[in-house]
């Protein structure tokens, strides 16, 4: 009997130090997760030098488009969302309350120190949700044709929004006259998460927020193919990223929480208007000239929450002339007979390049055309002669019954952190057509 309890014994102290050693495993798993989390940074490190020659010299101002304030459904007055702003160093904001043109009406818009606000519109239409800007006067909800025609009058850009968000997505994709499309939409992007990263997000958010923000950094397939697909002759749709910020999560009836906080998702996309003359410091005109680059496609967007970029170029050589965003280059039959290596001018040639430093982080520019991935530079400046071929096939194309067919081009530059790759940054489209 004693020999019976003496092994109970020992087969209890044994369980017990097995308690003790997984509680250990347990709790070291645990610090170490801590650690990773609380420490985790990803920073693109940029290069202070000029990227290419002829570069076109545009005047580059970084944006926050689409957030909801206390004026619909938000939790944030507009003035302490330009406060928050101007602490992140945007150039202009953009709000977009529902159904409201409010802020605009009460004397909101102008120049709060460096940061130029302006308010636009999201409107309810029966194929989903309609971003205006540049509006002066306040649009109605109503039938899609009669709240584009609404923004057209007004001169405004009519923009798509969360296209592919299963909340309130849009219901019909071959609607025809809008501007363009939210290519990111970070209230879509976290919706479209998988519940394992959205527990993670929740998990991790009060210990990182900028860990639990990179996980909306993915890439939103199902919008851009989208996108490319609804690229058409002189009538480019422009991409941009949106914030759709709310910070004013229901838990019941009655409370609501801020989360995620507005100055955590104004860092993480913004879209970067490229303007052709430097800012006049005059709202009205400013403002006039962000909404005609937006409008035109002569922007790009990226997620700055990884570093503002620096040096990004994007354009086609053609005629002894450069094109950038939003830009259609008309091509000439004739050109096809004269093409050689010495007569650059006749050649059809396409420049990309960012001044990310390659020792720190490995970077790739990737060349799209309608939407199919046709060339790569990795680590350095992107040059690539458009071929022949796909010259010729345009012309033939576009040589039936006087009807121009067309080609797009844009770029995206993949980052990597380690053995991590994001998209960070996506150009709008160029437009080659005979």
């Amino acid at each position: 009997m004693q020999n019976i309890g003496y092994i109970n014994f020992l087969l209890k102290l044994i369980a017990f130090h097995r308690f003790l050693l997984i509680l250990a495993a347990l709790i070291i798993f645990v610090l170490l997760f801590y650690i990773r989390i609380k420490f985790f940074k990803l920073k693109i490190d940029f290069l202070n030098t000029e990227t290419f020659d002829l570069r076109n010299k545009l005047f580059e101002l970084n944006g926050i488009i689409h957030f909801h304030s206390t004026y619909s459904d938000g939790s944030g007055s507009i003035e302490s969302l330009i406060d928050i702003a101007k602490e992140l160093k945007a150039d202009f904001l953009i709000s977009s309350d529902h159904n409201t043109l409010k802020p605009k009406l009460d004397g909101l818009e102008g120049y709060y120190g460096n940061v130029l606000y302006f308010a636009g519109e999201e409107i309810n239409t029966e194929f989903g949700h309609f971003l205006a800007v540049g509006i002066e006067k306040e649009i109605k909800r109503g039938s899609y044709e009669k709240v584009l025609s609404d923004i057209k009058k007004q001169g405004g850009v009519a923009v798509i929004c969360h296209p592919h968000n299963w909340w309130t997505p849009w219901k019909n994709f071959n609607v025809e006259g809008y501007n363009g499309i939210e290519i990111i939409n970070l209230d879509s992007q976290w919706r479209g998460m998988s519940p394992v990263y959205i527990l993670l997000v929740i998990l991790t958010y009060k210990i990182n927020p900028f860990y639990a923000m990179h996980f909306l950094s993915h890439k939103p397939k199902k919008t851009i193919i989208f996108w490319d697909k609804a690229q058409k002759h002189k009538d480019l749709k422009v991409g941009i990223a949106s914030i759709d910020a709310h910070s004013n999560v229901k838990i019941t009836k009655k409370n609501r929480i801020k989360f995620p906080k507005y100055s955590e998702l104004f860092s993480v996309a913004r879209t970067h208007a490229l303007l052709t003359a430097k800012p006049s410091g005059n709202y009205i005109e400013d403002k006039k000239a962000i909404i005609k680059a937006l409008k035109n496609g002569k922007c790009y967007f990226s997620y700055d929450m990884f570093g503002i970029p620096k040096g990004f170029y994007y354009e086609i050589s053609y005629g002894n002339k450069l094109y950038t965003s939003g830009d259609s280059v008309r091509f000439s039959v004739s050109d096809l007979h004269e093409m050689d290596i010495n007569k650059m001018d006749r050649n059809v040639i396409i420049y990309a390049g960012v001044n990310i430093n390659p020792k720190k982080n490995v970077f790739v520019i990737n060349l799209f055309h309608n939407g199919k991935m046709i060339f790569s530079s990795k680590n350095n400046n992107l040059v690539y002669k458009v071929k022949h071929s796909d010259l010729k096939s345009i012309c033939k194309s576009g040589s039936v019954a006087d009807v121009s067919c067309s080609s797009f081009y844009r770029v995206e530059i993949d980052v990597y952190f380690g053995r991590k790759s994001i998209t960070y940054l996506y150009s709008n489209n160029i437009e080659i057509y005979s």
